[in-house]
This record gives structure tokens, sequence and C-alpha cells, in this order.
């Protein structure tokens, strides 16, 4: 990729209210779930290994951003659908199954729609997530003098960034 459009979407990426990294990321996982689908339909292992493994991450980080406590019932079934669709996927990947990757399409795509509507009824009330988000405002005041550099070059494999592209 070329290392100005990589550092324009860092850039992005690190700007971006979590709601709107939030629908990135379910944008990302939709359009590689059809990638690999576009692999079943090329009979491309390749692709379709590729673009499957790209959405499990996707899920995985999902699943380690919920707040389990503070979520309650909603983070508990949000965590279990995220289980089941990553257990299709496994199965989409390893058999070939091209049955159990259309059914992750249809959750994720549903998802996505779902998160993109809250999002903006709340934003059309006025309201941001990150008014509600105690452990943000902590870290930016606690990290407003820190000296602190977090620019680890070489954990760009684990980027949020690169789901998103």
């Amino acid at each position: 990729m070329n290392p100005y459009l990589k550092q324009y979407k860092q850039t992005q990426m690190d700007t971006a209210p979590k709601e709107e990294i939030l629908l990135m990321l379910y944008d990302g996982a939709v359009r590689f779930l059809h990638k690999a689908k576009e692999g079943f339909a090329e009979k491309n292992i390749e692709k379709q290994h590729n673009y499957i493994v790209k959405v499990q991450n996707i899920i995985t980080e999902f699943e380690s951003t919920l707040d389990m406590e503070a979520g309650g019932e909603f983070a508990k079934n949000l965590f279990n659908l995220y289980e089941f669709m990553s257990a299709q996927l496994l199965i989409a990947n390893v058999k070939k199954n091209e049955h159990a990757l259309d059914i992750v399409i249809k959750h994720m795509t549903s998802l996505r729609d779902t998160w993109r509507e809250a999002i903006k009824n709340f934003k059309a009330s006025g309201q941001t997530l990150s008014d509600y988000n105690s452990v943000d405002k902590y870290q930016a005041e606690n990290n407003a003098d820190s000296d602190y550099d977090d620019d680890d070059e070489d954990d760009e494999d684990t980027s949020i960034g690169e789901y998103i592209l």
C-alpha cells in the first residue's frame, strides 16, 4: 500500500469517533464476507481463507471490546452471536461450506444495519458515545500530560485499520 495512503488511513482511524470506527469495522467485515463468497464462486481457496480470517479477526476485536459487566444481558447475547458467527466461519473455512458463510453474511449485515440505525438515532439526539465512556475520559485526562508514545510500528498486523481498507 502507498505509504501516504496508509498514513492517511491511520490518521483517519486515530481521529474518528468510536461509533464511526465500529461502523467501519462492520462495513469491512461485510465487504470481506462478500469477497470470501467471491472466492467460493471462483473456487479460489486462498481468497476464501484470507477473507474469512480477516472477518474472524474483526469478530475477535468486537468480542474483546465488549464490556460484559456494564453491558449485562445485551453484551452476553452479542458475545454469543459473535461466537456463533466465528464457529460458522470456521466451518466455512475448513469444510468449504458456503452455506455457513451465507449465515454469517446475513447476521453480520443485520448487525451492521442495526448499529448504523442506532448510531444515527443516537447522534440525532445530539449525543456521542464518548459522553458515556468513562474509560476514554480517564485515559484522555491521564494521557494529556504524558510523555508516553505508543508508536509501535512492528504492530502493523494487529492494527484494526487493515480491516477497514
